[in-house]
C-alpha cells in the first residue's frame, strides 16, 4: 500500500521516494499569467499562455506530475495499490475545518488513480458563518457594515460587478436565472430550485414526494383531506376509512399530479363511480399552517432517515391531518373514472397576490375541464359552460391528459389507446370554448407534452411511435422506436430538445422498462436506456438537473437515468456511480404528467426570479424606503417586473405583504402599486420573462435607495 499524505512538493518527494533528481524553481522564461487562473504563482495555470498547471499548489510543479506523486489520472496497479489519504488545497489548511482530506482510489477498469473523493479544499470566503478559506477566521472582508450577511445599510445594488448569486452569498436567491459572460442577470432554467417530484400512488392513495438529487422519500401525504374542503357540487364528499398504512385512500384512485411556479403540487383523484377531486400540497413547511396550533407543523418527514416514508408509523405519515394538505377541492360529476387530465396555465398576475397559475382539470365520462383558482381553490370557468360539447364537434371527447403551451393553449387528448384527435382550449380566455383539431389516425395515444417550439407530443400506446402535431402547419409527424413489440406511455420534454418517452413491453404482464429519446426537430430516436429489473413505466419527466425519470407502475419505484450536462449524454452518475439508480415509492404509483414541473417553468410559464433580502438601517431602525433604479435590455416578448415586501422579521419576511409589479423604472416605492411602509428590511425581487423561450431579457443594474432616521437630506 502506498502512503500519500496530501500534496507534497516536487522536491520534497525526491527526498522521500530518492526520484531522479530534479529542478526545483519555476521553468525560467514562462510566459507571465495574466488571463488565466494561477494559484501558486508559477505563471501555469487554467487559462495561462504558458500552459496549465497539474498541481497548481506547489509552484515547483506544474509539467509531469505523475513522476512526482499520485495525482489522478496517474498509473497505478489494482494488485498493489488500495485506497490512499488525498487533499489538493494548500497542506497547511488541511486541518482547518471545514477543510479536511479525501480519498483516492486505483480504478481497476482503467488502472489510473480516481479524483479525490471527499475532500474539501479552501475556497474563496463567502458570508455565510463559515471559514471558507479555512485561515482560522469567519467571514473576514466580506461582511455588510450592518455586520451580517445582508446587503444594506450603506447601500444596495449591482452596477459593473456581475450579479452575486448564493454561490457568492447564500442569503442571495437565483431561482431560474443566472448571468451572462458580462455578468448581468438572464433567464437560466439550470437553476431552478425544485428539486422534487412527485408521484400519485395509484393503489394506496398517496402521494410521494422525491428527492430528485438523492432519491430518498422525504414525504407522503394522503391524496384527500376532509379537515379543509372546498366544494363546488354541493355532491355528498364520503370519508374514507383511514385504517392504516393507506387504508381505504385507495378508493380515491389518484394518478395525474400537477407542479406549480412555486413547487406546491395537485394531484387529481379519479374516484371510480365516486366523487371526483383535486387536491393542493405544499411544498415548503414555512406556508404550511399550524391548524391545531401545537407550535409545530405536523407533516411528513422521514424521521428515522432510512430514506422511505413508512405510513404505518404516526410520525412519519399524517393521513388527512397533515397540515401541509392546503385543502380539497370537490368538482365534477359523480361518474366513472373522471378526473384523468390535470394542467396548469401561467395564471394572470394580480398586485399584492401570489401567481402560481390556476389549476385545469378533465372530467373523462363527463367531457368537460373545470378551471381552478391555484391560490384559492375557487371555481373559475366550466369548458364548455353547460352539457358536453360531442355535438359541437361531432365526436365525443374524453379528455386524458392535458398539457399547457406558451400561447396558454390546453391540449387534450380523448381517450387512450386507440386513432386520436387533440382538442384545444385558450386558457386565457373566460368563457373559453373547445375546438377541435385534425385527427391522427392509426396507432395510439397515451401521454402528452409539449415542447420548446409549442409542438405537441402524444406517446403512441400500444405501438411503439410518438406523435408530434405542430399546430402551426396543421401538420402530424410519426417518430418510431425500437420494437416492435414495445409501446410509448407517458413522454416529457428536457431542455436540450429531446422528448423522452416511457416505453414497456405490449405482452402479457407488460413487461420491461426502457427511456427512449428523440429528437423534437427531426423526430428520429437517438437512445434507447434499460431500466433493469424494473417493469410497466407509466411516466416519463425530466428533473430540473436534465436527470431522466421513469415511474414504474408494477414493481412500485422511479428510475432515475442521470444524464451528464456537459455531454447531454447518460453517465455515471456522481454520487452513486451507477448511470441507473432506482428508488422505492408507494404501491402502485400511476403518474405520467408534469411530475416536476419543468414543462410549467420551461414551455407555459418560462421566468425566473432574482430574490436578495436588504437590511436598510443599523440599531435596527426602520428604513424609509424611497426607490428602485434598474438598467435592463427587454428584446420583443420579454419583460422585467420588480416586487418588493417589508417587514421587520426577516425570518417572516418572505410571507410579507406584495407590492408590485413595477415595470418602468425608477420605480417610486411611496407611489402605486405601493406605498412600501417603512421597515428593518425589505425582500426585492427581480422577476424575469420570456414569452417565446428563444430570447431573455438581461438586467444590467440596479440600485434601492432608502433614507435612515437622523439622516440629513442631501
Amino acid at each position: 500500500m502506498r502512503l500519500f499524505l496530501g500534496v507534497l512538493s516536487f522536491c520534497a518527494l525526491v527526498a522521500l521516494a530518492a526520484l531522479p533528481a530534479c529542478s526545483c524553481n519555476t521553468t525560467p522564461g514562462a510566459q507571465p499569467c495574466t488571463t488565466g487562473t494561477d494559484n501558486d504563482g508559477d505563471n501555469y495555470g487554467e487559462g495561462c499562455p504558458a500552459g496549465p498547471d497539474c498541481d497548481d499548489n506547489d509552484p515547483s510543479l506544474h509539467d509531469d506530475c505523475c513522476a512526482a506523486g499520485i495525482y489522478q489520472g496517474c498509473p497505478c496497479d489494482p494488485a498493489v495499490d488500495t485506497e490512499i489519504p488525498c487533499y489538493e488545497g494548500d497542506p497547511s489548511t488541511s486541518g482547518t475545518l471545514p477543510c479536511m482530506r479525501g480519498v483516492r482510489s486505483c480504478n481497476p477498469a482503467s488502472n489510473l488513480w480516481d479524483a479525490c473523493i471527499g475532500q474539501v479544499v479552501p475556497q474563496a470566503e463567502v458570508c455565510n458563518g463559515q471559514d471558507d478559506n479555512c485561515d482560522g477566521s469567519t467571514d473576514e472582508g466580506v461582511m455588510s457594515t450592518c455586520g451580517n450577511c445582508l446587503p444594506g445599510c450603506d447601500e444596495s445594488g449591482v452596477d459593473t460587478d456581475p450579479f452575486p448569486c448564493m454561490a457568492q452569498n447564500p442569503v442571495i436567491e437565483c431561482d431560474g436565472v443566472g448571468t451572462d459572460p458580462n455578468g448581468d442577470l438572464v433567464l437560466d432554467s439550470s437553476t431552478i430550485m425544485n428539486h422534487y417530484l412527485w408521484i400519485a400512488n395509484d393503489h394506496a392513495g398517496t402521494v410521494t414526494k422525491i428527492d430528485t438529487r438523492t432519491g430518498a422519500e422525504v414525504a407522503r401525504y394522503a391524496s384527500v383531506t376532509h379537515a379543509r374542503v372546498i366544494n363546488h357540487t354541493g355532491n355528498n364528499f364520503p370519508a374514507w376509512d383511514a385504517g392504516t398504512a393507506g387504508g381505504g385512500y385507495a378508493s380515491n384512485r389518484p394518478s395525474r399530479t400537477a407542479v406549480d411556479f412555486y413547487g406546491d403540487v395537485w394531484v387529481a383523484n379519479r374516484a371510480p363511480d365516486s366523487q371526483p377531486t383535486i387536491t393542493k400540497i405544499l411544498n415548503s413547511t414555512t406556508d404550511c399552517v399550524d391548524y391545531n396550533m401545537n407550535g409545530v407543523i405536523d407533516t411528513s418527514r422521514d424521521v428515522n432517515g432510512d430514506r422511505v416514508i413508512d405510513p404505518a408509523n404516526p410520525a412519519e405519515f399524517f393521513a388527512e391531518a397533515d397540515e401541509c394538505i392546503k385543502f380539497t377541492v370537490v368538482v365534477g360529476a359523480i361518474n366513472s373514472w373522471q378526473a384523468r387530465a390535470l394542467a396548469i396555465d401561467a395564471g394572470m398576475p394580480v398586485m399584492g397576490q401570489r401567481n402560481p397559475g390556476n389549476v385545469w382539470v378533465g372530467m373523462f365520462t363527463e367531457q368537460a375541464f373545470y378551471q381552478i383558482n391555484g391560490e384559492t381553490g375557487a371555481l373559475m370557468q366550466r369548458v364548455p359552460a353547460t352539457g358536453t360539447f360531442q355535438a359541437a364537434l361531432g365526436v365525443p371527447v374524453n379528455p386524458y391528459g392535458a398539457a399547457i403551451d406558451g400561447m396558454g393553449r390546453l391540449w387534450a387528448p380523448s381517450n387512450c389507446c386507440g386513432a386520436t384527435y387533440l382538442t384545444r382550449i385558450d386558457t386565457t380566455q373566460n368563457p373559453a370554448t373547445f375546438t377541435r383539431t385534425a385527427m391522427q389516425s392509426g396507432g395510439g395515444s397515451y401521454g402528452i407534452t409539449v415542447d420548446l417550439m409549442d409542438r405537441v407530443w402524444l406517446g403512441g400506446w400500444p405501438q411503439n411511435v410518438m406523435y408530434r402535431y405542430t399546430p402551426a402547419t396543421d401538420t402530424w409527424t410519426t417518430a418510431t422506436i425500437t420494437g416492435p413489440g414495445w409501446g410509448v406511455r407517458g413522454v416529457g420534454i428536457d431542455t436540450r430538445g429531446n422528448v423522452w418517452g416511457a416505453v414497456h413491453g405490449t405482452g402479457a404482464g407488460f413487461p420491461g422498462s426502457r427511456l427512449t429519446r428523440v429528437d423534437a426537430n427531426t423526430a428520429t430516436e437517438t437512445g434507447i436506456w434499460d431500466m433493469p429489473g424494473q417493469t410497466t413505466p407509466t411516466g416519463a419527466g425530466v428533473d430540473f438537473d436534465g436527470d431522466v425519470w421513469a415511474i414504474n407502475q408494477q414493481t412500485s419505484t422511479a428510475s432515475r437515468l442521470h444524464i451528464d450536462q456537459n455531454t447531454g449524454q447518460p453517465a455515471a452518475h456522481p454520487t452513486t456511480g451507477n448511470i441507473v439508480d432506482t428508488f422505492p415509492t408507494g404501491l402502485h404509483p400511476y403518474t405520467y404528467s408534469d411530475f416536476t414541473g419543468l414543462g410549467l417553468r420551461t414551455v407555459t410559464r418560462p421566468s425566473g426570479e432574482y430574490i436578495v433580502p436588504i437590511q436598510g438601517c443599523a440599531n435596527n431602525d426602520q428604513a424609509t424606503w424611497l426607490r428602485i433604479d434598474w438598467s435592463a435590455t427587454e428584446p420583443p416578448g420579454t419583460e422585467v417586473e420588480v416586487y418588493v415586501r417589508a417587514g421587520d422579521d426577516l425570518a417572516t419576511l418572505n410571507q410579507a405583504p406584495l407590492f408590485g409589479p413595477w415595470t418602468v423604472s425608477p420605480a417610486e416605492l411611496s407611489q402605486p402599486p405601493g406605498p412600501v411602509p417603512a421597515s428593518r428590511y425589505l425582500l426585492l425581487i427581480i422577476r424575469l420573462i420570456s414569452q417565446d423561450r428563444q430570447s431573455t431579457p438581461i438586467v444590467h443594474s440596479y440600485n434601492v435607495e432608502w433614507s435612515c432616521p437622523g439622516d440629513v437630506p442631501g
